[in-house]
């Protein structure tokens, strides 16, 4: 899948494309991470609990790395966990802080300057089973992918097998996006050359690039998608979580939060105002007020048009349960099932253990 047609920018931005290669994207992004944990832990601010257990009068920090802005549907249970007092009933205060994306998030949690974050399962992998960090998924929030693959009804991609041929379009290089089309055309039976990839990024123009003929199909997050088909019903999605494991959420923590009770009972505290945010969110069935709450703690630019912004919530609702069990919990044979996908794709070696990347016991509910 190496070779890729060059594709002209609108006139407002001159800058060449970039340039996309399948073979093992994600170890690039992380290959800086060894050598610059140092400097890391050396700039970042301590991640460290100063408050006591709830009902102790105190209020613990915590950071949050969100790897995108906040301002998104993406993470409803970390905003409603803080509209709806989830956080501060458990004693949290609970800061929100963009990062350059998980490389850069997993480095921070390794180095003290934050307590836990929330990427992409692949992207774990690569961190702990190609590189060696030091860290462990704790909870599978998002148990189904959340990205789609738009295309038109002209050239559709309405399976992977229609990505022989095609130009797909991912948002970056080197990330979960290339991931997923990848694992997908993995599962195809697609091999080198048979499709190319073009980085278009994430404006709400992108979809003209199909009309155009410049693309046949991208990747977006779902939001946008839905968006995109309340604006173009003749587009074709395709959902990745029907043809693969992989493409879920994981929230990580680090090995040494873990070793420290203290520590690493602010996360448990933390997934417990998660999880009860969920619950919150999927009882409320008219979604009225989920909406309120998330408009009194950002401007969401999909709320400003309520229906699209609830089917994306009920999708994202079905990602949360997908695994037909506990919500949060990571399934081993799944996780299994992932790992297989990313060893397929040489995003990580095979024959390690992917068993000793996560761990349930921080759960509500179960015993650590």
């Amino acid at each position: 899948m190496d070779a890729v047609r060059e594709w002209v920018p609108p006139m407002r931005d001159n800058s060449p494309p970039h340039r996309s290669r399948r073979r093992r994207p994600l170890t690039r992004a992380f290959a800086a991470l060894g050598a610059g944990l140092a400097l890391a832990v050396a700039g970042c601010g301590g991640g460290g609990t100063s408050g006591e257990a709830p009902g102790g009068g105190e209020v613990t920090p915590v950071t949050f790395l969100n790897v995108i802005p906040i301002e998104s549907l993406t993470y409803t249970p970390e905003i409603i966990a803080k509209a709806s007092g989830h956080f501060a009933r458990e004693g949290l205060e609970v800061e929100f802080q963009v990062t350059r994306g998980s490389a850069q998030a997993i480095q921070t949690v390794i180095a003290g300057g934050a307590q836990i974050t929330r990427v992409g399962d692949t992207e774990m992998m690569v961190a702990t089973g190609e590189r060696g960090a030091p860290v462990k998924a704790v909870a599978q929030p998002s148990q189904a992918s959340t990205l789609r693959v738009l295309s038109s009804a002209e050239r559709p991609v309405a399976t992977p097998q229609d990505m022989r041929g095609k130009m797909i379009g991912i948002p970056s290089e080197g990330g979960t996006s290339e991931t997923l089309v990848d694992t997908l055309a993995n599962s195809a039976g697609l091999a080198e050359g048979d499709l190319n990839k073009q980085v278009v990024g994430l404006s709400p123009g992108v979809f003209d690039l199909v009309k155009q003929g410049r693309i046949d199909a991208y990747l977006v997050a779902m939001d946008a998608s839905v968006v995109v088909k309340q604006q173009e019903p003749t587009a074709v999605v395709l959902d990745p979580a029907q043809f693969m494991a992989g493409g879920t959420q994981v929230y990580m923590t680090s090995q040494e939060t873990l070793g420290d009770p203290a520590k690493r009972d602010v996360v448990q505290r933390y997934l417990r105002a998660i999880k009860a945010a969920m619950e919150q969110v999927i009882a409320d069935q008219s979604l009225d007020q989920t909406l309120e709450l998330l408009g009194s703690e950002y401007d969401i630019p999909v709320l400003q048009q309520p229906e699209v912004a609830k089917e994306t919530l009920r999708t994202y609702i079905a990602s949360w349960q997908a695994n037909k069990g506990p919500l949060l919990e990571t399934p081993a044979d799944k996780w299994k099932a992932i790992y297989g996908e990313a060893v397929e794709v040489g995003q990580v070696p095979g024959g390690l253990d992917p068993s000793a990347w996560f761990t349930n016991e921080l759960l509500p509910g179960a015993s650590s």
